[in-house]
């Protein structure tokens, strides 16, 4: 496959940065217009003030309203966007731990536990201070980045599908052999056809042995060639981003011994934009990482470094070699 040389799609990406506001990464969906959501949380809402005002004066009236607020936390989608739910994690509990729970009895004596806390720190004070259906919308907009962990993948397989007219997710290696252009996802249920694959085809995959077993995002064919990829949707260094930096970056420190197996790291995000707009050695951090980058693909001639525009690039002029033949 007659690509242009890493360095080149390198390039490209440092040309165009990435956009603020990606669409693969935007999910501003309304829902205070649903009508039936905001009837159970006004519902909800009315349930726990009388809750509050009878547990201490009425033991079964208090159950019986105990069970109905249960209902409403455990079985309405979009219920963990009120107040009441924000507040658990003020207690050190979250809506998805106590839906894991084994028992409706234990997830009652939670429940129970809660709405006792609640009752006592918050129920007066929003009762003063008065409920907006606001607070949904903004508790929902705030757990977006909790949506994004597989945008990525989706991204990638979009943007693949664009170019190349919808190509088959494979999941056996009867079908990736026979078919010319495909992809599979090895940290999303294809591990088996990994570890197939990697053993016909005397891949190494040296960075999963140095990195806890992670698998790789995707394996793309085309043709003869496979490229492995590791995707990152990075905004800002610190904690575990500098994590996840560290790993796309060492992603293209390995080599396989064929010319026909490429590793590829796909970073999209703002925190890219660093490697453009910040000029070297302005960040210690910045800089090192750019020149790492450089070394490994001056280095490793068969793997690549790109963002959404380098990707997009090198995707077409994959492309354009598939159709010739």
């Amino acid at each position: 496959m007659a690509l242009k040389e890493n360095k080149y799609y390198w390039r490209i990406s440092l040309k165009k940065p990435e956009p603020v506001a990606d669409k693969y990464y935007v999910f501003d969906k309304i829902i205070i217009l649903d009508k039936k959501l905001i009837k159970k949380i006004e519902t909800l809402r009315q349930l726990i003030i009388g809750y509050c005002v009878v547990r201490n004066k009425n033991k079964t009236a208090a159950d019986a309203i105990l069970d109905e607020i249960y209902d409403i936390v455990t079985s309405v989608d979009k219920i963990q966007y009120t107040e009441f739910i924000a507040f658990w994690k003020a207690i050190d509990m979250s809506h998805s731990i106590f839906m894991k729970f084994p028992t409706q009895d234990v997830r009652k004596f939670v429940l129970e536990g809660i709405l006792k806390k609640y009752c006592e720190r918050r129920r007066k004070l929003y009762d003063k201070l008065g409920y907006s259906d606001i607070t949904v919308q903004a508790l929902y907009d705030s757990g977006a980045s909790r949506k994004k962990g597989s945008a990525g993948i989706k991204k990638l397989i979009n943007l693949i599908q664009k170019i190349f007219g919808n190509p088959p997710h494979v999941n056996n290696f009867s079908s990736l052999i026979n078919t010319r252009v495909g992809y599979f996802l090895p940290d999303k249920g294809d591990r088996k056809l990994f570890r197939k694959f990697c053993n016909e085809f005397k891949v190494e995959y040296k960075f999963g042995k140095d990195h806890q077993g992670k698998e790789p995002d995707m394996v793309f064919k085309a043709d003869s060639h496979f490229f492995i990829i590791e995707a990152k949707h990075i905004k800002e260094s610190g904690g575990a981003q500098d994590k996840q930096i560290v790993e796309i970056i060492e992603f293209i420190k390995y080599a396989e011994n064929a010319n026909n197996i490429h590793y590829l790291s796909f970073m999209d995000g703002v925190y890219f934009n660093n490697f453009i707009l910040i000029k070297n050695n302005a960040d210690i951090k910045i800089s090192r990482q750019k020149k790492a980058i450089e070394r490994y693909i001056d280095r490793n001639k068969n793997n690549f470094f790109v963002n959404t525009h380098g990707l997009i690039t090198l995707l077409r002029d994959i492309s354009k070699e598939v159709g010739k033949k």
